[in-house]
Order: C-alpha cells, then sequence, then structure tokens
C-alpha cells in the first residue's frame, strides 16, 4: 500500500512539474509571438556633423576623441593669418570708398548749390552721377568688409552644444576644404531609443506606454515611455520616391516578413553615453503607466538571452 502512495506522488509530482514547465513554455511563446517588444533596438542620439565654413590650413586642434565639450568651446581653428589680411583688406577699401565718397559729395554739392547759372545741366547731372557711383560702391565694399570679418570669426570652429566629440577626423598642418564634415558631435542629454517594431505589434503600442529596455550585454533594465510611433517608412518593393522616409531593411530577402516600424522611446534617465548611440537593445512594451513593474523581468532576460545566442 505504502509502494502503491509513493507510485502516485511521485507520478503526481512529475506530472506537476511537467504541467508547470508547459505553462511557462507556452507563456514564453505567447509573449515571444504576441507581446510588443523586439530585440531589434538602438540607442540613440541627436548628433551634429561639425563642418568649417572656411577652406584652409588647420593651425591648431583644441581637443582629442571623444572629449566631453561644454557649448562654444573652441575645437580647432583655420588658418587665421590669411583671413585676418583679407579682413584688412576689405577694411582698407571701405575707407578709401568712404573718403572718395565725402570728397564726391561736398563736389556735387557745391555744383547743385550754384546752379545752371554757374556751370551746364550736364556737368551738374554727371557730378551727381559719380557720386551715387561712389556710393554704391562703398556700400559693395561694406558688405566685402561683413563677408570678410563673417570668415574670421568663423576660422575658430566652435561646439555649437555640450557634448561628446567623436570621430575626430583633423589634424594641425593639413587642408580642409569649406563644407566638408570634420568631427561629430553627439549631444548630451538627447539619448533615446529607436525600436524596430514589427506591424504586427503596433496594435499593443501607444504613445505614452510604459517600456523595459536591457541593454545587450547588461542585465540591467532602464525604463521609458512610448514617445511616437513613425508615421511611415520606405516600400522596398516600390519605385516611387520615397521622400526621405525611414528605411528599415528585412532580414531575410527569400521570406515575406512583417514590416518593421520605428517607435521612438524616450528615456526616464539619461545614461550619458554608457551606452553609446548605435548599440543595440531589447525593448518591451509593457504598457500603461500603472503596470510599470517588474512582472516580465524573467521574460524579458530569457529573450535577451535569445538575442545573445542568436
Amino acid at each position: 500500500m505504502k509502494a502503491l502512495t509513493r507510485k502516485i506522488t511521485r507520478t503526481a509530482i512529475t506530472l506537476i512539474l511537467v504541467l508547470l514547465a508547459f505553462i511557462a513554455i507556452f507563456r514564453a511563446w505567447v509573449f515571444y509571438t504576441e507581446s510588443p517588444w523586439t530585440r531589434d533596438a538602438r540607442f540613440t542620439a541627436d548628433v551634429v556633423a561639425i563642418a568649417p565654413d572656411v577652406s584652409g590650413l588647420i593651425t591648431d586642434v583644441k581637443v582629442h576623441d571623444n572629449q566631453l565639450v561644454k557649448k562654444d568651446q573652441v575645437l580647432f581653428t583655420i588658418d587665421q593669418p590669411r583671413y585676418q589680411k583679407a579682413l584688412e583688406q576689405a577694411q582698407a577699401d571701405v575707407a578709401y570708398f568712404q573718403a572718395l565718397a565725402g570728397e564726391k559729395r561736398r563736389e556735387a554739392g557745391r555744383r547743385n548749390s550754384l546752379g545752371t547759372q554757374a556751370m551746364s545741366r550736364e556737368e551738374i547731372e554727371q557730378s551727381n552721377n559719380v557720386l551715387q557711383t561712389v556710393l554704391h560702391q562703398l556700400a559693395k565694399s561694406e558688405a566685402t568688409r561683413d563677408l570678410a570679418q563673417l570668415d574670421m570669426e568663423r576660422t575658430i570652429i566652435r561646439a555649437p552644444a555640450e557634448g561628446w566629440v567623436t570621430n575626430l577626423n583633423v589634424y594641425t598642418g593639413e587642408f580642409i576644404t569649406r563644407g566638408s564634415t570634420a568631427v561629430a558631435l553627439v549631444k548630451r542629454g538627447t539619448f533615446y531609443i529607436l525600436a524596430y517594431m514589427e506591424e504586427t505589434k503596433l496594435d499593443g503600442i501607444r504613445p505614452g506606454y510604459r517600456v523595459q529596455i536591457t541593454p545587450l550585454g547588461s542585465n540591467r533594465v532602464l525604463r521609458g515611455t512610448v514617445d511616437s510611433i513613425s508615421a511611415g517608412v520606405t516600400n522596398a518593393s516600390s519605385t516611387r520616391d520615397t521622400k526621405g522616409m525611414a528605411t528599415v531593411d528585412s532580414n531575410l530577402e527569400w521570406v515575406r516578413l512583417a514590416q518593421r516600424v520605428p517607435v521612438r522611446i524616450h528615456l526616464d534617465e539619461q545614461e550619458a553615453n554608457l551606452y553609446p548611440a548605435g548599440t543595440t537593445a531589447t525593448v518591451v512594451v509593457t504598457g500603461d503607466k500603472d503596470r510599470d513593474t517588474d512582472h516580465d523581468s524573467v521574460f524579458i532576460k530569457f529573450m535577451h538571452r535569445l538575442r545573445e545566442f542568436g
């Protein structure tokens, strides 16, 4: 009798364990296939491509790669002596035409006051025309001086915002052309997540929904909120102009996959550059704010491990 009881107990325990395993596997499968989550998410930030507005030799580089800089901090300078000479020449031209305009103004004033009784109307009109020509030349020289002053100011390349200098590609002594990108600046405090969600899961995503983010290679879970869903993506099979919309490539070309749509996620806390822009993460949309708990953390870690192994 005792042996039969032990056998029934062992069988019951085995059945319960099998049932629990089945429930766990089923829940994981439902989570994997139906829940709004993705392993295709990336940290992103606002990046400013810094390019000089003047050409010339780089005379001094004040920063190093990946350095945190303040707004208006000097990054590098370009051929200031050349642009200083151009400014001085433009200032000299302005001074010359100012003096010439004063002389022609006095001359025209005298002839206008004397009138046609002392000289012909043609001479008077010619004097006035010469004055107008000199005034136009003066205005042109002043504009040239202002441009030279602007070029001189722009020989000093400054950081447009606080952030990290990255991909620094300038060196003292080399020539740089106007408009060529010299360095990228990742703006501080602008990090966010772009999660590429399958179109079949968009029904479970709304602006304001809470999100859990697990960076690749980390067990730390970050928090965020769905900010917006992209209004359009590129249709790869269409020959029409995409007009600058986001392009999300399919992983497999030989099978029809659900289109992925970028979802922008606001981070609750800025992690500086701990997770650089471009690095990947797993994202799970947990729902409304009152559901922002750790009840899905086990499954988040499970899906994260799936990403690591495949």
